[in-house]
């Protein structure tokens, strides 16, 4: 019963993002939409910590729809628990590899620390090939702002000459 309640929040927010992702009308974070986006990140958070291993990767992706929504925003609260289940070697591997592409699309320092060290240690061959492409994509990254001067993350505009 209980994880059906998650499941529920989590596609009611889903629900909720995708509406205010189509409302072009207004600015496009405001304060209803923060206390919104706060109750979202609870139910996540309760869903990515919860046993069922189809709720966890159902909130991993989730997070990634919602990163890819609200750019501008951190999600730090999203990193730990994220964490956690790319390092849990009993956990599905799907959800290890959703929990991974989700620590990647946040930009976080711990995350990608955690997907690098993972990608050394794990058992799975097929994680640890997903792990070691996503941390040598950062570091790729990484060397790619330094040398144009962007932020990292931060879409690199091309002049044509």
């Amino acid at each position: 019963m209980k994880c059906a309640m998650v499941v529920m929040s989590v596609s009611l927010a889903l629900i909720a993002c995708q509406s205010h992702a189509q409302d072009s009308s207004g600015p496009p974070f405001n304060p209803k939409n923060a206390v919104r986006l706060a109750q979202t990140e609870k139910s996540l958070v309760m869903a990515l910590e919860s046993n069922s291993p189809g709720l966890q990767a159902t909130a991993a992706q989730t997070v990634r729809e919602i990163k890819a929504m609200v750019p501008g925003e951190s999600f730090s609260v999203f990193v730990i628990p994220l964490m956690r289940i790319v390092k849990d070697e009993d956990a599905q591997v799907e959800s290890r590899i959703l929990a991974a592409l989700a620590l990647y699309d946040l930009h976080s320092a711990k995350g990608d620390f955690a997907i690098k060290r993972e990608a050394m240690f794990c058992q799975s061959c097929r994680l640890g090939h997903i792990l070691a492409a996503l941390a040598v994509e950062r570091v790729k990254q990484a060397n790619l702002a330094r040398e144009t001067g962007t932020k990292e993350g931060e879409p690199e505009v091309l002049v044509v000459r």
